[in-house]
């Protein structure tokens, strides 16, 4: 779009040629080509200006979202830990024998609260959200970006984010295996939900010891169970080596983002 200065010159211009003024057409010339240079500049200055904007916000937010999910990995690591020791006690039993503390009830509590799960999610809003509308170009670094694209896969259907989807038969037999009414204690009384994280609770017994002593040997002369307790035992620890490396990603890649920020 012309400048009211620019469509005066055009004017003038066109006057010119019909004079056949030579010499003042082309200053004439001059004056509208310098002017759309100009406005075509300042156009890309702008543009410019809003670019870095719209990067600078992407970079803060992609850095929270790190942040958050460094919490967030931090309560799934702490959580499958507690859920491993005790599928660990769970697999002694089922072995060896030996109860939990000589304890026929945390024995049996061990064997229900190594079915417990706790999803991970990566929070990805900001990073979907560039690759959907085509802003990904606006981390300049192209290194950065693949190491984000590479990170953020975790939420995704790859081979490495599919171990972080836990579905484990061990949690359907256990708790097709353990009575209702324990059950329902085991909801109430031994387990706790929290904002963002899930607590295992060590409460007593509801049962008495004999009673108790008959539901573990209900599990431990299962066919399957103390296979598909170590299958499932063996899952969440590949799942947390693989949760550790997405730490130290996320912990390096929220520095180099900041970095980038500051530039």
């Amino acid at each position: 779009m012309f400048s009211p200065r620019q469509g005066e010159s055009t004017l003038k211009l066109a006057a010119r040629l019909r004079m056949h003024d030579w010499t003042a057409a082309f200053i004439e010339l001059s004056i509208v080509v310098v002017g759309i240079l100009l406005a075509l500049q300042v156009s890309t200055w702008n543009q410019d200006r809003l670019d870095r904007a719209r990067a600078d916000n992407y970079y803060r937010r992609i850095h929270e979202d790190l942040a958050a999910d460094r919490v967030g990995i931090d309560q799934t690591l702490a959580y499958w830990k507690k859920v491993s020791a005790y599928g660990r006690a769970a697999i002694a039993y089922g072995e060896t024998g030996q109860r939990v503390d000589g304890s026929n009830w945390k024995t049996l509590l061990a064997y229900y609260q190594a079915s417990q799960l706790m999803p991970f999610e990566l929070e990805d809003t900001t990073f979907v959200e560039m690759r959907d509308t085509g802003d990904l170009a606006l981390i300049a670094d192209e290194t950065l970006r693949k190491r984000l694209a590479t990170y953020y896969r975790l939420t995704g259907r790859g081979v490495t984010a599919s171990i972080l989807h836990h579905d484990p038969v061990y949690r359907m037999q256990i708790r097709g295996l353990t009575p209702w009414r324990v059950q329902h204690y085991i909801w109430d009384s031994c387990f706790r939900q929290l904002s963002g994280a899930q607590e295992l609770i060590d409460c007593p017994s509801p049962i008495s010891e004999q009673d108790a002593a008959a539901v573990i040997e209900t599990y431990r002369h299962s066919d399957t169970l103390l296979q598909n307790l170590r299958f499932w035992m063996s899952t969440l620890r590949v799942s947390q080596i693989v949760l550790d490396t997405a730490r130290q990603d996320a912990i390096g890649l929220a520095s180099d983002v900041h970095a980038a920020r500051s530039r």
